[in-house]
């Protein structure tokens, strides 16, 4: 309204007139508090999708994390077993490597002997040349 119209206006109408406009800048004020409000609650809420949104990554990660560590103990523990049936398979060969051992020690023995035999055999058929010429005559004889 132009400031002459105002100037028309009766004093009830002028009150009626400012009431209105009090009750319009209540109504305004109320709004924007409802708009802050809004905004506010809007803000909390993205918080609370962030955080939880945060949460979610944090337990997926952990997730991940707890993974990863159960492939290293499940590896370790199939080294660790894999290791061990090594270990029982060599500790094997040594036995039967061993076992060989005291088979060629007793095949050694038996043949050192036989060879010793043979030796004094041979050292006695050289003491007594005559008896073997001898002997060898009465087979061809």
């Amino acid at each position: 309204m132009h400031p002459k119209d105002i100037a028309a206006l009766s004093d009830e109408e002028e009150e009626n007139l400012r009431e209105f406009m009090l009750n319009l800048a209540i109504l305004f004020i109320f709004m924007s508090i409802i708009g802050i409000i809004s905004c506010v609650y809007q803000i909390k809420q993205y918080q609370s999708i962030r955080r939880k949104h945060s949460h979610e990554s944090t337990l997926q990660s952990a997730a991940h994390i707890q993974n990863q560590a159960e492939c290293v103990y499940k590896m370790k523990a199939a080294t660790e077993s894999s290791r061990a049936d090594m270990q029982d398979s060599l500790e094997r060969e040594v036995e039967e490597l061993r076992a060989f051992q005291q088979q060629v020690r007793g095949e050694l023995g038996t043949l050192k002997t036989a060879l010793t035999v043979l030796s004094q055999r041979r050292q006695r058929e050289v003491l007594r040349p005559d008896d073997a010429e001898s002997h060898r005559k009465g087979k061809t004889e």
